[in-house]
């Protein structure tokens, strides 16, 4: 039987420094780039997730992707963002989300102009099919959007009408930030689906399951609800729900 679940502690994610010839110091959650390990190849759709801190004047300059729904979040700092479908460079900061179909294939470049640090969540999901459209958007949220409770980022096919940014793939992305002690955030998992769970910054407290401190993650496949409240004074996380497998 498959384990409702497992904790990935951020001392166990594959880290490559920007010195090792990388613009960035990464984090990854799955095999990616140098790293491979075929324990770790992905988490249903969820494919890629990594956590990069871009040094000041450097980042992913242009190069090619395509059969791919790519999703940026912006933790800290700027980072300025063009691809082949707008052919328009955008500066863009903490909170604002991406959302690209690389569909039959897209250029882009991701890159930290400023004079700080710029961190970013690079998530890749698997699509349904190959080939067709690609698409670009973006949106940026607030504090308010999403302090205290939860906000949907991303939504599937089915979501179209209602989720801010919408994927090909049956994949929907949640974030939060809480900073009230008595503030409890309640999400529920729906037997068939199987969520990733991501504690960005500070530190979640789950019941029912081992806490997160920053940058730990949390695979869940067992349906049920989930409560998120605060084990310090503030956490910021993101959930990333899709279809068991």
């Amino acid at each position: 039987m498959k384990a409702s679940h497992q904790k990935i502690n951020a001392s166990e994610l594959y880290y490559l420094p920007s010195s090792d010839m990388h613009p960035a110091n990464t984090r990854f959650h799955f095999s990616f780039a140098h790293y491979y390990n075929p324990a770790r190849m992905n988490f249903g759709a969820l494919r890629v997730l990594n956590d990069d801190d871009i040094t000041p004047h450097n980042g992913f300059d242009r190069h090619p992707h395509r059969d791919m729904e790519i999703i940026s979040y912006i933790v800290k700092g700027k980072l300025t963002h063009w691809d082949s479908v707008t052919n328009k460079e955008e500066t863009i900061g903490r909170g604002h989300v991406q959302a690209i179909s690389a569909g039959s294939g897209v250029w882009h470049s991701e890159l930290n102009k400023q004079d700080d640090w710029c961190r970013l969540l690079q998530i890749w999901i698997m699509p349904p099919k190959k080939g067709g459209a690609v698409r670009y958007h973006h949106q940026q949220f607030e504090l308010e959007d999403r302090e205290n409770k939860l906000l949907q980022i991303v939504g599937n096919p089915e979501n179209n009408n209602t989720a801010p940014l919408t994927i090909n793939s049956d994949v929907n992305l949640y974030v939060s930030e809480l900073t009230n002690s008595r503030a409890v955030v309640k999400f529920e998992l729906q037997p068939g689906r199987q969520a990733y769970i991501n504690c960005i910054e500070g530190s979640l407290q789950i019941e029912g399951y081992p806490s997160l401190n920053e940058r730990d993650s949390l695979e869940l496949s067992a349906a049920g609800k989930i409560n998120f409240s605060l084990q310090v004074p503030y956490a910021h996380f993101l959930i990333i729900e899709m279809e068991s497998h």
